[in-house]
């Protein structure tokens, strides 16, 4: 049986994904940093500038479980990167970058864009655009699907 041309793209993103997540942490161990950890910074940082954010919210934007941003944000509340402070009930909290979280963050953001910069360096900025271009539809799609099992879940719920 053949793989479909999909198929062979989905294993390679996966493929790819991977690596750079390793390659990242492996570039970024000396700060004890990593990418996971990383993009939960710059996401919080994104998302909630001075007010805060919701770490629901956090999972929306990263793409991930709840349960990854409860761990994710463990870790670095701890570290006193990140501070949680109420949300809008005696239950709920938001997470804030915190001004050493900031100081990290503006630490290693340039070594960052160097790495992206230096693994990306074969492509055109021809290229960069349609790749980007490709990546923003597959993440509409996948956004539009946890959408959709989200409202199953809810349906199904009730």
């Amino acid at each position: 049986m053949q793989p479909s041309l999909a198929s062979l793209v989905c294993t390679a993103l996966m493929r790819i994904g991977t690596h750079m997540a390793t390659g990242f942490d492996q570039h970024f161990a000396e700060q004890k940093m990593t990418q996971a950890q990383f993009r939960m910074l710059l996401s919080t940082w994104l998302e909630g500038k001075h007010e805060g954010v919701t770490p629901s919210r956090l999972a929306d934007h990263m793409l991930v479980e709840r349960a990854t941003v409860s761990a994710l944000s463990r870790v670095l509340v701890e570290r006193g990167w990140l501070k949680r402070i109420a949300g809008e009930n005696r239950r709920s909290h938001r997470l804030v970058l915190t001004p050493a979280g900031g100081r990290q963050l503006e630490q290693l953001a340039p070594l960052a864009v160097q790495l992206a910069e230096d693994t990306l360096a074969d492509l055109s900025k021809a290229q960069l655009k349609a790749l980007l271009e490709s990546l923003d539809l597959i993440e509409s799609r996948l956004r539009s699907h946890k959408a959709g099992e989200q409202e199953l879940e809810k349906r199904v719920k009730s």
